[in-house]
């Protein structure tokens, strides 16, 4: 199960910043990012999306970035996004990147990447 074997990479590499309760591992569908504790400063998405989620940008803070691998799995590029103070947001393309899609929880779950 991914989320188990998240806490157990963290446990093993870090204990003190998994025991100290400052770091919380949400399961879910990532392109939907967590609102619930949002807005953020910083978003680092681990998975390419084929576009930049617009429900990430939202829980950007104002004066926030993302850092986003965006494309088809054979043409990703790393893009950085900022939200502006107020409110617009500027995108820069980085680097030619690789990663595994940004998809919902199920085949997460369920898929061989």
């Amino acid at each position: 199960h991914p989320h188990h074997q998240s806490c157990a990479n963290v446990l093993s590499d870090n204990p003190d910043l998994y025991n100290s309760g400052r770091l919380r591992l949400v399961e879910g569908d990532g392109r939907k990012g967590y609102p619930a504790d949002g807005p953020y400063d910083a978003i680092h998405v681990g998975a390419a999306a084929k576009q930049i989620p617009p429900a990430l940008v939202e829980q950007l803070k104002p004066g926030g970035r993302m850092v986003i691998p965006v494309g088809p799995s054979e043409s990703q590029v790393m893009t950085i996004v900022d939200k502006q103070p107020d409110g617009r947001v500027v995108k820069t393309c980085d680097a030619s990147v690789r990663f595994v899609p940004l998809t919902d929880r199920h085949k997460q779950q369920f898929s061989n990447f």
